[in-house]
């Protein structure tokens, strides 16, 4: 996995909005103070505000991309994890497939947001009975690296595809 720093934080913020920025700001803000001799039983609200953003930028991201409608984006009842879960790929609300289907490399980054989701997310937020995934100080800059790498790729993603579009009109 690759290794999580202060450049990560930077290029992540390049893509993501004002509000979401601060909440990336937030995570470097928690890692830089806390010490090696902190003995916590649970790293886990270290990513909390990191998967916060992520989600927004989920919404943004889709938006923009065309995956979803105004409509979807304003909802309250649209779930990212859901639309974007590989395994209802074939449901007509599928993001999953729908970013599959857009591009060459969209499958490659639907995995890439997924997996993001699913450690960065959905194991921290969820309680699973006999599962409670505590995290190590460790795992959670783990966590927060994967969701950073998952805004900085489809960021580069999004940025391709805008040139793509401008040269075909030139």
């Amino acid at each position: 996995m690759t290794q999580l720093s202060s450049q990560m934080f930077h290029d992540a913020k390049k893509y993501v909005s004002e509000n979401q920025a601060k909440l990336v700001s937030d995570v470097e803000i928690i890692l830089s103070r806390l010490t090696l001799a902190d003995h916590i039983n649970d790293y886990s609200f270290v990513v909390s505000p990191m998967a916060k953003a992520y989600e927004g930028y989920l919404k943004d991201f889709f938006l923009n991309v065309g995956l979803i409608s105004d409509h979807d984006y304003d909802s309250d009842r649209f779930r990212v994890g859901k639309t974007l879960n590989p395994s209802l790929r074939y449901k007509r609300f599928s993001v999953f497939q729908r970013l599959a289907d857009y591009h060459e490399k969209g499958e490659e980054l639907a995995e890439i947001l997924w997996d993001a989701w699913k450690y960065g997310r959905n194991e921290i937020f969820h309680y699973f009975p006999g599962n409670v995934k505590n995290l190590t100080r460790q795992e959670a800059e783990e966590r927060v690296c994967l969701l950073l790498n998952a805004i900085i790729k489809s960021g580069e993603f999004v940025e391709e595809h805008k040139k793509l579009k401008n040269q075909e009109y030139v």
